[in-house]
Order: C-alpha cells, then structure tokens, then sequence
C-alpha cells in the first residue's frame, strides 16, 4: 500500500485518495492523506485492487464527467493534480492489464456492430 498518513492529518491533502477516485470512481479512505503523490505505490495499489486481491472488491468505474468531489481535492493545485493523474495513467499504461485476464476475446459481432458497420451517410457513395 502507498505510504500514507492517517485519515485527518493535519492539512495533508488526501492525494492517493483523489488520484484513485479520478481512475476508479471510489472513494478509497484507506489511501489516507500525503504531502506529495507516491505515483508507483498508488500504481500497485491499483494493480492489487483491480486484480481482486482487495477485499474491498474490484474497483467502480471512472466519474462519466472526470470531476474529482471538492473534499479530496482539498490542498491540491489543479495542474499538480493533472500533472499526477497523467503520470498515474501512463504508468498503469504500462503495466498493462492483469495478465489472467485477455484484452479482447475473438468473437462474431453483435446484431448492433453489424448494424453501425453497414450504417453509410448519405454522401458515403456506396
């Protein structure tokens, strides 16, 4: 787990917890509060989660509109925030994804892909 405060800490802003709910969609209180973000630790915490080693279960999905709630933004600069959260999903990037789980599996399109993919504007010619 990264290395955290406890919850409440003085006026450390809850950094782990803000840069997980901008990826998960979870408030994760255990992530606690930290001066400054610990992006590898945070990233292998995030591995364990999504893996299903938490028992706190998988993670959620992301916000729809990426908005952080105020309270764990909270002593966070925006662009320090943004400059974190980049360097967060570059490295879950590359660690890529759990390898007990395929990306994609072969399979025959949907009845609604096939539909899309014969959809043609009008001006398409064919």
């Amino acid at each position: 787990m990264p290395q955290q405060s406890p919850a409440g800490a003085g006026s450390e802003p809850a950094w782990h917890q803000a840069l997980a709910y901008a990826v998960t969609g979870r408030r994760i209180a255990e992530l606690g509060h930290q001066a400054r973000p610990d992006v590898a630790g945070l990233t292998d915490y995030l591995r364990r989660l999504n893996s299903g080693a938490d028992p706190n279960g998988p993670a959620a999905d992301p916000p729809p509109d990426g908005r952080v709630p105020a309270d764990l933004m909270a002593g966070i600069g925006p662009a320090q925030f943004w400059a974190a959260l980049r360097e967060l999903r570059d490295a879950l990037d590359r660690a890529g994804p759990r390898q007990d789980q395929p990306v994609v599996a072969d399979r025959p399109w949907s009845a609604e892909e096939l539909r899309l993919m014969a959809d043609r504007p009008p001006h398409h010619g064919s």
